[in-house]
């Protein structure tokens, strides 16, 4: 049941192999993110937000209060406030404005 198969060519290495041991490649980072400046009010911006096609909880958005401001991604809306997917809960009342930072 045993064939003989013919043998296989093997060339001998002579020199020494240094295959990408010298070579590194770093990229740069250029923040190149550009926002849209949107003149809506913030619950045109929240209703424009809750309404698209995608979810809400991965549409990155950032919100600007007097006191703070958060870059985060919104979970939901209670009564009169929003919450963050980070567990802060924001009074729409004390947001003075909202930048959606992807595409809806």
């Amino acid at each position: 049941m045993k064939k003989n198969l013919p043998n296989i060519y093997k060339k001998t290495v002579t020199n020494d192999i240094k295959n990408n041991k010298d070579v590194y490649y770093v990229k740069e980072e250029v923040n190149t993110t550009k926002y849209v400046e949107d003149n809506s009010t913030v619950e045109e911006k929240l209703k424009k937000l809750f309404r698209s096609s995608r979810y809400v909880f991965n549409i990155g958005v950032i919100i600007e209060t007097e006191h703070h401001t958060y870059d985060t991604k919104i979970a939901g809306q209670v009564k009169n406030s929003i919450v963050t997917v980070d567990g802060d809960v924001i009074p729409i009342i004390e947001i003075k404005n909202i930048i959606i930072k992807d595409r809806l």
